[in-house]
């Protein structure tokens, strides 16, 4: 455990090293023994709450503050910081030249350059649109940039779809795009493209849609209680939702496998090595393969954890009250 001011939002492993986001500062913090290596300063407001960091090669990058930036792993220094349109408060993606994410109210999507911040493209993904509308997840695959947006059917937001496009990698031109039937949708977390499906989470009507990427329509759609997203192990899609439980769908066909009761609302979860961890203040570790609960490990009266779990493939690091924490996989 690492403690100090509240923390929050999803950590981010990589060489070594975890880094989160404390009160207004990001923190790197030694993987093995959760030392305090570095804090510097990224936040200018506390709200919106901290969401995800993604690192990769010595850099943190982080989207979701006044700047899109990367910053040094060893030292918290500022490598590039791009000011966005409007606000950027999403799941981001990251492949091996670019940082993808998107922003809210004008729903625009970047690729900017991992090595200099250089943008590559922005493209708005909402052009004749009438109303607002929000990019909340970024997925990548191959040669294709996936965007998951909830789309303002009227000026309030009361009636929403969610909507799906797809975006070549190379200069953002669209592709495709898959739009819910229904007025009560909208998609939530990162797409999840795996093979020949991307998987979303429609947020409202609670479900895990899986869309096929050659017809561009739904290949199924499952009840999941709500999820924010899905981790993919094999054949095996994993979700929890506000429903208090976890379950296991079937990649194909998205039937379930096993559904396991978490006692709470998620408020996060991830998979690591062969287990399945939901963080409900309670953290608790399923196996993969039967929903059988492996672990629990709760704060007491100290609080409880609360954010998606990040993983190194041997241990889980999860974030909680005034602290972060590491569990074996």
């Amino acid at each position: 455990m690492a403690g100090g001011d509240w923390i929050g939002g999803t950590p981010a492993v990589d060489g070594g090293r975890v880094f989160v986001q404390e009160a207004y500062n990001l923190v790197g913090l030694d993987a093995a023994t959760g030392r305090r290596l570095w804090s510097r300063r990224i936040r200018i407001a506390p709200s919106p709450g901290p969401t995800t960091l993604l690192a990769a090669s010595g850099r943190v990058f982080v989207s979701e503050t006044d700047s899109i930036m990367a910053v040094d792993a060893a030292t918290g220094a500022t490598i590039w910081n791009v000011h966005p349109d409007s606000q950027t408060v999403i799941a981001p993606a990251l492949d091996d030249a670019s940082f993808y994410t998107g922003q809210r109210g004008i729903p625009v999507v970047y690729a900017v350059a991992r090595d200099n911040g250089a943008i590559r493209w922005k493209v708005n993904v909402g052009v004749g649109y009438t109303f607002p509308a929000h990019v909340h997840g970024v997925g990548v695959s191959g040669d294709t940039v996936y965007a998951a947006l909830e789309r303002y059917l009227n000026i309030n937001g009361a009636v929403v779809s969610g909507v799906l496009v797809a975006l070549d990698r190379r200069d953002g031109h669209e592709l495709w795009r898959y739009e819910t039937p229904g007025t009560h949708d909208f998609l939530r977390g990162a797409p999840v493209p795996i093979g020949r499906v991307v998987l979303v989470s429609d947020f409202y009507s609670g479900d895990v849609v899986a869309v096929d990427v050659v017809t561009h329509r739904e290949a199924w759609r499952t009840p999941a209680g709500g999820p924010d997203g899905t981790y993919v192990v094999g054949q095996t899609v994993f979700v929890a939702g506000v429903d208090h439980q976890a379950r296991a769908l079937d990649l194909a066909t998205g039937s379930v496998k096993w559904t396991a009761d978490t006692e709470g609302s998620d408020l996060g979860y991830g998979s690591c090595g062969a287990n399945f961890m939901v963080s409900a203040f309670v953290l608790r570790r399923f196996d993969g393969a039967t929903g059988k609960i492996t672990g629990r490990s709760g704060l007491g009266g100290a609080g409880g954890f609360v954010s998606y779990i990040a993983t190194d493939g041997t241990r889980g690091y999860v974030t909680g009250t005034n602290g972060v924490f590491a569990f074996p996989c």
